[in-house]
């Protein structure tokens, strides 16, 4: 009847907002822890970090090698006294005094090492620390870019946004990103190094999919060169599809000008864990980390009024 259709309508817009409202949550908190430690502050924290343990290091080792230098030549001094025959007074005395200096340097120089060991252990506890560290920031990174993802996703299925965001359901993405400058400086800060495309389907049943990018670049090409990725994800429909995946994709960095764009194909590996059916949201993404040089991106017309566009096309 009209009344159930309206009823279960009721319920399917209530749990929509639900979730709306529950990923704008956790996106506002992981924005706000980010911004007790943020990416820049984190890495010139390390940076500092790792310079003073240089520091300590350096001394340390100059010191020893110091204590070192006059402990042989206290050796040297001993052993030409004796040598000359220190038979009078004066001489025994001076091997005497010598050899209670060789004693003081020794203890300092066994005091050294030791201390130099404890540093060495120290060392790798903090280079430890910090790697967990990184690593769970990555992870935060990604998340937010996840939950980005799937609150455009469900933005998409209803409210003032939902005429905006159009899904494509025939193998191609247009993917227009906007203030190119400002999310270049991001990424380069380290404040948000990747993007994500909204999804995309092989057809109106298929295959979800999406892009990534790194503005400025990941992997072998970070800091040289702008990388790109295909991602296929988690769909409604895989228990209907054919796995592995296997597709042609093809990357496309559009000219805005004369259509020399960038293009990179290649043809999914279904040996790959990236084109297995997903367990997760998301597969490891597949891609081109040297896709395209960052010097070279202002030769053509690839930007153009700060916008840059990506087409991927998988057939």
């Amino acid at each position: 009847s009209l009344k159930r259709k309206e009823l279960r309508q009721h319920a399917n817009d209530g749990l929509i907002n639900h979730v709306r409202l529950m990923l704008q949550y956790i996106l506002s908190f992981v924005s706000q822890l980010s911004n007790y430690i943020p990416r820049t502050e984190f890495t010139g924290m390390m940076q500092k970090v790792g310079n003073d343990i240089t520091e300590v290091r350096s001394g340390l080792a100059e010191k020893f090698v110091m204590v070192v230098g006059k402990l042989t030549g206290l050796e040297r001094r001993i052993e030409g006294l004796e040598s000359s025959g220190g038979g009078d007074g004066r001489n025994r005395n001076e091997v005497q005094e010598l050899k209670s200096k060789l004693r003081d340097l020794t203890t300092e120089s066994s005091n050294l090492r030791e201390r130099n060991m404890s540093l060495e252990r120290e060392v790798r506890d903090k280079i430890s620390i910090i790697d967990r560290l990184r690593s769970r920031m990555d992870q935060m990174d990604e998340s937010l870019a996840l939950n980005t993802v799937k609150l455009t996703d469900l933005e998409s299925q209803r409210g003032p946004r939902a005429q905006q965001v159009i899904h494509s359901y025939n193998g191609t993405l247009l993917w227009k990103i906007e203030s190119y400058q400002r999310k270049r400086q991001d990424a380069i800060n380290g404040v948000k190094t990747a993007l994500y495309s909204p999804p995309f389907y092989s057809a109106q049943y298929g295959y979800k999919m999406c892009a990534k990018i790194y503005m400025n670049g990941d992997g072998f090409g970070k800091g040289s060169h702008l990388s790109l990725f295909f991602v296929v994800m988690r769909g409604d429909f895989d228990a209907l599809q054919t796995w592995p995946f296997q597709k042609k994709i093809t990357m496309m960095l559009l000219d805005q000008g004369n259509g020399d764009h960038m293009i990179d194909a290649f043809n999914s590996d279904p040996q790959s864990s990236s084109f297995q059916r997903p367990k997760s949201d998301m597969n490891i993404a597949s891609g081109s980390p040297l896709f395209m040089p960052l010097d070279s991106l202002n030769n053509r017309q690839y930007i153009k009024d700060d916008v840059l566009f990506i087409k991927i096309i998988v057939d």
